[in-house]
């Protein structure tokens, strides 16, 4: 039987932060008692859908008589924001977004969606089962992923074709993909990153060799298990590609170093979020209409498990608006508008600063007319989608990250795989009995 806290010593300790800084400050806009205004949280950034969304809501206005006022913030202040409006009550912002893995510590301050969604007969399976688990707390729908990534193989289009070479499917035929690259070009076959921090961004491919071959993170009792034979095995494979056809900066990389690598036309691979496309065919990039694209290769006889993110939108419990609230959410995800957007910009229709390639709807992934114009993206895409896990959605996540990211990066840059990783599992299981998560 599990038991944890109701709430983990470190997620308590910024939630009295928070309220000393809600009780010491006062909001000069945010949440109004109008039913006819709302306010929306959004962080700051070159977010082309944001700006899309931006640019469309006096059609939303005109449909609803519903006013629209955004804030911005840096990302970096976004979960304070959002702690300390929910500790202080003072409803002011209606709606906001998040980074999933905020999500469950403040999910206390967000509004379940199911009755608004029943009563309306709002699907929420219109999306990939993968996002809308990073959306669901104990069974209930606090958010709508309304902007979620997945994670893809890239290849360079031009070097495949020349040597002759097919978008590998398995971990093995990358490798000898990778092998084929090194030998008849200057390019490294792969560049992986293995840096530690940036979010845990180091462990989400490490996942996808982890899970495509039967491993997990923990098993049903919450106790770490990634250090068992088929997380060692997956461990070794993935750490092997530095030994193999991953250049020897990819130890101390991030992942926008390894994209950067990538883009910069030194490495033939790269696996990472999809979003990522537009920016490799952007004008005047070297790699334009050159970047295929596939699902991210899986073990022999096993299947591929990639891996999502998302950056849900939802309703705050103090909101004052909260019927607004809902009406501005199923504007969000009206498949139409999620399928406009991304149409201009195939088509570049709107401003650059508007362009978005992402698309969260099953039907829109499926959609002829995008496919035909993204050169079957969103059909690929919808597998990798299918095909995905999530990290766990709990508030220790962060600390569990940190520390499988330190191994992952100690690991890269010499440690033995099997003691580095028993020694990250008995500090994570600590941490997971100090939170009471076992009897």
């Amino acid at each position: 039987m599990i038991k944890r806290k109701n709430v983990s010593t470190i997620i308590s300790m910024l939630l009295i932060l928070s309220f000393l800084i809600a009780g010491c400050s006062s909001s000069s806009s945010g949440g109004s008692s109008d039913d006819n205004k709302i306010s929306v949280l959004l962080s700051a950034g070159e977010v082309g859908q944001f700006n899309a969304w931006q640019a469309r809501t006096e059609e939303f206005t005109k449909e609803t008589g519903i006013e629209v006022e955004y804030i911005i913030v840096p990302y970096e202040n976004l979960l304070e924001d959002i702690t300390t409006a929910g500790i202080s009550g003072s409803g002011a912002y209606d709606v906001v977004a998040y980074l999933d893995t905020m999500g469950p510590s403040i999910q206390q301050f967000l509004e379940p969606l199911n009755e608004y969604a029943e009563e309306d007969d709002f699907e929420f399976n219109r999306w990939p089962e993968a996002v809308l688990n990073l959306s669901t707390y104990d069974d209930k729908v606090y958010s709508l992923p309304v902007r979620s990534h997945v994670q893809m193989l890239f290849y360079r289009k031009d070097i495949f074709e020349e040597l002759n070479i097919d978008s590998p499917e398995t971990w093995e035929e990358l490798v000898s993909a990778g092998q084929k690259v090194q030998d008849n070009t200057d390019l490294s076959g792969i560049v992986p990153y293995y840096g530690a921090g940036n979010n845990g961004q180091n462990l989400y491919m490490w996942t996808s060799y982890l899970w495509s071959n039967g491993g997990e993170i923990f098993d049903e009792n919450m106790k770490p298990v990634f250090n068992n034979k088929n997380g060692v095995e997956a461990t070794e494979r993935y750490i092997s590609l530095l030994d193999t056809i991953a250049p020897a900066g990819s130890k101390t990389f991030g992942e926008q170093d390894a994209r950067t690598n990538f883009q910069n036309g030194k490495s033939a691979m790269w696996i990472g979020w999809w979003w990522a496309y537009s920016g490799f065919n952007s004008d005047g990039s070297e790699l334009a209409d050159n970047v295929g694209f596939a699902q991210v290769p899986k073990w022999d006889g096993k299947e591929s498990v990639s891996n999502v993110s998302s950056f849900p939108m939802a309703m705050t419990k103090g909101s004052q608006n909260k019927d607004a609230a809902w009406e501005y959410l199923k504007w969000l995800a009206e498949p139409e508008m999620e399928k406009d957007i991304v149409m201009d910009t195939l088509t570049n229709e709107s401003p650059a600063e508007q362009h978005s390639i992402v698309v969260t709807q099953k039907a829109n992934l499926k959609d002829e007319k995008l496919n035909e114009l993204s050169d079957n993206f969103y059909n690929v895409g919808l597998k990798n989608f299918q095909s995905a896990k999530t990290f766990p959605t709990i508030p220790e996540w962060p600390q569990v990250a940190d520390i499988l990211s330190t191994a992952m990066n100690e690991m890269a840059t010499g440690k033995e795989v099997k003691p580095t990783l028993d020694q990250a599992a008995q500090r994570i299981e600590e941490l997971m009995k100090e939170q009471g998560y076992y009897e």
